[in-house]
C-alpha cells in the first residue's frame, strides 16, 4: 500500500460488506477506553489514539501520506486484549508538518518512533507496522534492536528498491481496466489536482481495490483526509530525496534483530513471494505466515485469521 505506487502512477499508484463489517467492529468495542492527544517528538507535534487495555503494541502505519485511520474500526479487536498505540507520522495525517523540508527523513521517521516509546514509558515495546510502516519498522529494528520485545511485520513494503519496484509492477497488473479509466478520471479534475479530502478519498478507495482479493472489501477502508492534506503530500514528496530510500537494501542488516518476530503476508497480496522470504531468512527465528484468499490489508479481508495469529505470537513472545 505503499505511496511510492501512488507517486509513479499519478504524482510522479458490495457497500452492504462494508457497513456489515463496520458497524459490528464499532459496536462490540465501542466500551473500550479511547485516549487521544498530541505529544511533541523531536519538535514536532505528533497526533497519537490509545485504544484498549494490556500489554501496549505500537501500531504504524502505512504510505507515506496516509495515517493510523485505516487501520479502524476493524483493528479494535485486540483491543479486547491490548493497549494500541496509534501514532500518524511527521507530516501525516493530523500530525504537524511545521518543521524544516529537510528533516523529512527515514533517520527522522526512526527516530520519532523511539520518541513514541519514550513517551509512552516503554522500556521494550511490541511493534507493528503494515506496508510502508513495515519499512520503517526494519529500520528502527535494525537501529534500536534492544529496545523491542517483539516485531510484527504485516504485509511490509520489501527491504530493497528491486523488490519494492517489483511488487508495485504486480499492483498494477491487479488494478482492473475500469478501475483504471476511473482513477485516470478523477485525477484530471480540478478537485483532484487541489487535493481536495472528498477526491483523494474516491481515488484511493479506487486505487487499494487491487490490493483486496475481494474488492468488495475496498469499501470498508477507513480514508481520512481534510484541508491540511495538499500542503502535507508536497511535504511528504521530500522523502523521495533520502537517497536511504533511493537505494536501500537492508537484508543482510536485519540479522541485528533479536527479537521475535512474525510476518504475515497474503497469498493474494500485490508483493512478489521473494519479498517477504528473503526478509524471514534474513531474521533468525522469525515466523512466516501467508494467510490464504487474503489481500494487502488482512486485518479487514482475514480478521478471523489475522487476529488469532497476532494474540498467539503475542501471548509467547511477551511471556
Amino acid at each position: 500500500m505503499s505511496l511510492f505506487s501512488f507517486s509513479a502512477r499519478t504524482l510522479s499508484c458490495s457497500i452492504a460488506v462494508a457497513a456489515v463489517l463496520c458497524l459490528s467492529a464499532t459496536a462490540s468495542h465501542a466500551a473500550w477506553p479511547v485516549e487521544r492527544g498530541y505529544k511533541v517528538i523531536n519538535g514536532v507535534s505528533h497526533y497519537y489514539e490509545v485504544i484498549g487495555e494490556g500489554v501496549p503494541i505500537v501500531v504504524v502505519h502505512g504510505g507515506p501520506g496516509l495515517d493510523h485511520s485505516y487501520f479502524l474500526p476493524q483493528m479494535k479487536e485486540l483491543a479486547k486484549n491490548y493497549r494500541l498505540i496509534f501514532y500518524d507520522q511527521r507530516g501525516m495525517g493530523k500530525t504537524s508538518a511545521d518543521f524544516d523540508v529537510k528533516r523529512m527523513t527515514m533517520d527522522d521517521l526512526v527516530e520519532d518512533l523511539d520518541g513514541i516509546r519514550q513517551a509512552f514509558g516503554l522500556e521494550k515495546m511490541n511493534l507493528m507496522g503494515h506496508s510502508w510502516g513495515g519499512l520503517v519498522s526494519m529500520f528502527y529494528a535494525i537501529k534500536y534492536p534492544g529496545r523491542l520485545r517483539s516485531l510484527i511485520l504485516s504485509n511490509s513494503t520489501p527491504a530493497s528498491p528491486a523488490l519494492r519496484d517489483r511488487s508495485f509492477g504486480m499492483m498494477a497488473q491487479k488494478t482492473s481496466r475500469d478501475d483504471s479509466l476511473a482513477e485516470s478520471q478523477i485525477a484530471q479534475t480540478d478537485s483532484f489536482k487541489k487535493r481536495d479530502p472528498s477526491a483523494m478519498a474516491k481515488y484511493f478507495r479506487l486505487l487499494f481495490r487491487g490490493s483486496f482479493r475481494d474488492k468488495r472489501f475496498a469499501d470498508s477502508l477507513t480514508l481520512e483526509f481534510d484541508s491540511t492534506y495538499a500542503s502535507k503530500s508536497a511535504m511528504v514528496q521530500q522523502l523521495y530525496n533520502d537517497t536511504r530510500i533511493q537505494t536501500y537494501d537492508i537484508h543482510r542488516r536485519l540479522n541485528a534483530v533479536t527479537c521475535p518476530t512474525l510476518i504475515i503476508a497474503g497469498a493474494d497480496d500485490a508483493a512478489v513471494p521473494e519479498a517477504n522470504e528473503q526478509i524471514h531468512e534474513s531474521i533468525r527465528g522469525s515466523q512466516y505466515v501467508i494467510l490464504p484468499d487474503c489481500g494487502h490489508f488482512p486485518f479487514i479481508e482475514a480478521g478471523e485469521k489475522f487476529f488469532p495469529l497476532v494474540r498467539n505470537f503475542l501471548k509467547t513472545a511477551t511471556e
